[in-house]
């Protein structure tokens, strides 16, 4: 299938595409050309503008898209919102766009989708990237899941997220604040729901049984977990970034995009 071309940018030599999912209707920002392409990935009630510095910024091919049910990108009629099925979306991106070996870089839970589509799919990818995204997450108190469970019930979700989400905002800049409340606020409650508990359940020491290549994490400083890749896998290299939000991308872009650029050097070209 050929992708539907929307609207395009000549300055950022990027264009928005349509192109069809597995649930339905996904919107991509495609940018550059040649070198080896990256694939981004956004965040649970992100979407596809978080990742403007870093396209604006490569040379090579970049891709970045809404996840079924966040952004424009269409819902899931079947309401199939986990990290496994948001992993068939990258799966459709990059069939679609002829994209047979790739880079992979995911946020938050961007990275467990990324981590899904690792197992599955190991043999297209040519590096991963985990951007303050954690591995297998310790089972949570029975009374830390009651508590869970209550501040999602319909009249409670709105406050419960906009705690959630206030010191993972610490050191946010103003933009980066705004944009990912509004972002929030416009991601319907069962999508978010379904990502949550998808980062509850997961399982990262497949990954690194299916995918061997090479991996690198990116991680703020203020908001390392114990189950954070570089402590569960000793070894695995990993760039800490001081001062910024959990959107490290958006809050320091340009030291973002060199450790990108460092990390993406490391590996052979086309």
């Amino acid at each position: 299938m050929s992708p539907e071309v929307v609207s395009s940018s000549p300055a950022m030599a990027s264009t928005t595409r349509i192109i069809q999912g597995p649930a339905g209707r996904l919107v991509v920002t495609d940018s550059g050309e040649g070198g080896l392409p990256v694939i981004f990935v956004n965040s649970n009630a992100g979407r596809r503008e978080q990742w403007a510095a870093q396209q604006a910024h490569l040379k090579q091919r970049s891709v970045s898209f809404d996840l079924r049910g966040m952004g424009e990108s269409d819902p899931d009629s079947q309401d199939r919102y986990g990290a496994k099925d948001m992993a068939e979306d990258v799966n459709a991106v990059a069939d679609t766009l002829g994209l047979k070996r790739f880079v992979l870089v995911g946020h938050s839970f961007g990275g467990i989708v990324v981590g899904e589509y690792a197992i599955r799919w190991p043999e297209r990818l040519a590096g991963l990237v985990f951007v303050d995204s954690s591995g297998t997450m310790p089972p949570l108190p029975p009374e830390q899941v009651a508590w869970f469970r209550d501040g999602m019930r319909p009249e409670k979700y709105r406050d419960f997220m906009d705690t959630w989400f206030a010191p993972i905002l610490q050191n946010a800049k103003p933009y980066t604040r705004e944009a990912v409340m509004s972002w929030l606020h416009a991601t319907p409650r069962e999508v978010v729901l379904s990502a949550l508990q998808s980062i509850l359940t997961y399982d990262s020491d497949p990954v690194f049984e299916r995918y061997k290549g090479p991996v690198h994490t990116l991680v703020a400083e203020a908001f390392i977990q114990p189950n954070a890749y570089h402590l569960l896998y000793p070894g695995t290299p990993h760039t800490v970034f001081t001062g910024v939000s959990h959107w490290l991308m958006m809050d320091k872009p340009e030291e973002f995009n060199a450790a990108l650029d460092a990390f993406l050097a490391t590996l052979p070209q086309p």
